[in-house]
């Protein structure tokens, strides 16, 4: 889900920034009303401004956004410049509503923002469901997809070994179709730190053999070099072959060029 940034943000009772600029873009993401009252964290916000039409912010790693968030928000909002804004240690910032300013009043319990990792969970996991397939999620991740969670499965197929049990129910999304395993994907944000989640493919693997649709790691256009290297450790060579890489983009607009 992405949130529009408005060039022109509503002017608060708060404070009032130039508009477009990265404070202004954030505190306008802080207080629409579907994030209006949620924690966010400074890599979260950073993620949608990265993603929003800003021709200043082109080429900008989101680990540079969030720094700079860190250094131009923070700061100010824990002194107290902006009377709606309320921050935690750890780089957590939310809005609140106030009156005076014009916001929404906030809805209890509204939900943070998905991640990019969790929209492309959604993304593949309804995918499969309009197929016809089953979907299990692992149990933390499901509460983060409402729209989802009632037509998960939450039963999997016996391995007939306790720890390549354990990786499965860990695998990011987990087909099953027929009431046999499909399909395993595992989505990695960098291809460099992807030896756990590959680690938990090579144990279902080895229990059970290849899966008829695969195996398969969702990962950044850019990183499917850095992904192959990872899969060269001899630890990983049983999946070499076996693992395909899937680039992000191929999971975002599955009918683009």
């Amino acid at each position: 889900m992405r949130y529009p940034v408005s060039l022109h943000p509503a002017i608060h009772a708060s404070a009032r920034h130039r508009p477009g600029s990265l404070v202004g873009d954030a505190l306008t993401v802080l207080r629409d009303p579907s994030c209006l009252g949620s924690w966010m964290h400074a890599d979260r916000l950073a993620e949608v401004l990265a993603g929003a039409d800003a021709p200043h912010r082109a080429g900008k790693a989101t680990a540079q956004i969030a720094n700079e968030l860190r250094a131009k928000l923070l700061p100010p909002a824990r002194k107290g410049r902006y009377a709606d804004i309320q921050v935690r240690p750890g780089s957590l910032v939310r809005a609140v509503a106030l009156p005076a300013a014009g916001a929404s009043a906030a809805v209890p319990g509204v939900p943070r923002p998905l991640s990019h990792h969790e929209r492309l969970q959604s993304l593949l996991a309804g995918f499969h469901l309009q197929s016809g397939d089953a979907v299990y999620l692992p149990p933390g991740d499901r509460g983060r997809h409402p729209g989802l969670r009632g037509r998960l499965t939450r039963t999997l197929p016996d391995l007939g070994h306790a720890a390549a049990m354990r990786s499965l129910a860990q695998a990011d999304v987990v087909v099953l179709r027929g009431g046999r395993l499909y399909r395993l994907y595992e989505i990695e944000t960098n291809a460099g730190k992807s030896t756990s989640a590959l680690v938990r493919l090579g144990d279902v693997l080895a229990a059970d053999g290849e899966p008829e649709g695969g195996l398969v790691v969702v990962v950044p256009d850019g990183q499917i070099e850095r992904l192959r290297t990872e899969l060269e450790r001899p630890i990983l060579r049983p999946l070499n072959g076996v693992c395909r890489a899937l680039p992000f983009s191929r999971v975002e607009n599955p009918f683009g060029p």
